[in-house]
């Protein structure tokens, strides 16, 4: 009975283990052992697999802040016989086409609101879409490099590849105008708030005046404030004693002040 069951399950080749498929491999896709091996459970960086013949690109959809560092895949694979498969959008080469018109889409809106920005604060907001992008850009640039590298017959990988290194320069310039912008940005910011502080100490210093020139007087008028009026005004010297403290006003307000 046990031999009749070895018989029915067919021969069994030693040491030989299928590789298990991973989750983000489409289901209908039959990847070369060799490819398979090399794969684990997550995408992982973008890189292209070249074995027995075909081609594997493993690339990243136009990253977002909001991905917290979780990149989406987009997989291209061509086979030996030139058919091109793609997920998860079929069409094969057309697929990588829609790939890179869509970062090329996200460098221009990046563009125009640099181009929008005023304040440090947007500029800042605006960096954190450009830097992830960027690094995927040169990133995908890398591979399509090493895909022209690796069919350096196949004139459609060389347009891409052209295509990735229009890209990589665009969201590089980007980069620079939003850095660049932050920076004045930034120091017209420390400009104005020096002016600022200017204008408050001279504002002060006035207030200070004033208040030099009125504070004999006030003294007076609070020792004198003691009796009535009608008393005050007839005591002896008081008109003498108030343009006394008038004329310490006056010298007091004259008086130099220190300057840094």
């Amino acid at each position: 009975m046990v031999a009749r069951l070895i018989v029915a399950a067919g021969p069994v080749r030693p040491g030989h283990v299928e590789t298990k498929k991973p989750a983000f491999i489409p289901k209908s896709w039959e990847l070369p052992e060799s490819i398979r091996k090399r794969l684990g459970d997550a995408a992982g960086r973008q890189r292209l697999m070249d074995e027995d013949g075909h081609l594997l690109f493993i690339l990243h959809q136009p990253p977002e802040p909001e991905d917290d560092e979780v990149r989406k895949a987009v997989l291209i694979w061509g086979l030996p016989t030139g058919e091109w498969k793609s997920s998860p959008e079929g069409g094969g080469l057309a697929a990588l086409d829609a790939h890179m018109e869509s970062y090329r889409k996200n460098i221009h809106a990046l563009d125009e609101a640099v181009e929008a920005a005023k304040t440090p604060r947007q500029y800042f907001d605006i960096m954190k879409h450009v830097n992830p992008l960027l690094r995927a850009t040169r990133n995908m640039l890398a591979v399509m490099q090493e895909a022209r590298d690796a069919r350096p017959d196949e004139r459609r990988l060389i347009n891409f590849r052209d295509r990735a290194v229009d890209l990589e320069r665009a969201i590089d310039l980007v980069a620079t105008d939003a850095k660049d912008g932050m920076e004045f940005a930034l120091a017209e910011n420390t400009e104005e708030q020096s002016r600022f502080a200017h204008e408050a100490a001279m504002e002060a210093r006035k207030l200070n005046r004033l208040a030099a020139f009125f504070f004999p007087l006030a003294t007076l008028v609070a020792v004198f404030g003691m009796s009535p009026p009608s008393e005050v005004i007839k005591m002896p010297g008081f008109w003498l004693v108030v343009a006394a403290g008038i004329v310490a006003g006056l010298l007091i307000r004259m008086m130099p002040t220190s300057k840094r």
